[in-house]
């Protein structure tokens, strides 16, 4: 299997624990053992795609563009962390969220994290699955000594961001970029 990084990080961080935690009353046994979570695969290509559809704006991306992209992630190790929330038994991608550790020089030459594109597909909104995410990207960061993580979201998101231990912070700039 062509992972963006290694499984072994899931199991080191003991994501069995935050399955079980975040999703013991919201599933039935069946639904649980069919429930992965697991890194992004090259082979996620289409279903990955057609989750981000339900957040934003992807444009067209060639499985070639994809790949392509997946390589480029692939070669900087301990940076880039896709994790998604697989249903084995129907191969369907139900959530999907990245973490993105940025190498600091300030804090004594610590790690920062960014989380990123979180999506739950809309079937399975309501099952606790954007929490499971978020904590375990938040874990992933703390096994990288990262000295924050960060994300922006929307308004209507941020009980949701507070809820799983977020503070609200102000004054977030930013510049868009047209075509881009």
């Amino acid at each position: 299997m062509d992972y963006l990084f290694s499984p072994k990080l899931l199991e080191m961080i003991n994501v069995d624990r935050l399955l079980e935690r975040n999703l013991c009353d919201k599933l039935t046994y069946q639904d649980r053992d069919s429930i992965r979570v697991r890194p992004l695969r090259a082979a996620d290509y289409e279903l990955y795609v057609n989750l981000l559809r339900g957040l934003t704006d992807v444009g067209d991306i060639s499985s070639r563009d994809f790949n392509a992209n997946f390589d480029r992630m692939c070669v900087c190790p301990d940076t880039y962390f896709i994790v998604v929330v697989e249903d084995s038994a129907s191969a369907e991608l139900m959530a999907a969220a990245t973490l993105f550790v940025e190498m600091k020089f300030i804090h004594s030459c610590t790690k920062r994290g960014h989380i990123e594109d979180v999506i739950v597909g809309s079937k399975y909104r309501g099952r606790n699955l954007g929490k499971l995410l978020i904590e375990t990207l938040v874990e992933i960061a703390k096994h990288f000594n990262c000295y924050k993580v960060s994300l922006d979201c929307k308004d209507e998101k941020v009980g949701f961001y507070e809820k799983v231990g977020f503070r609200r912070m102000n004054n977030m700039m930013y510049q868009r970029f047209d075509g881009l």
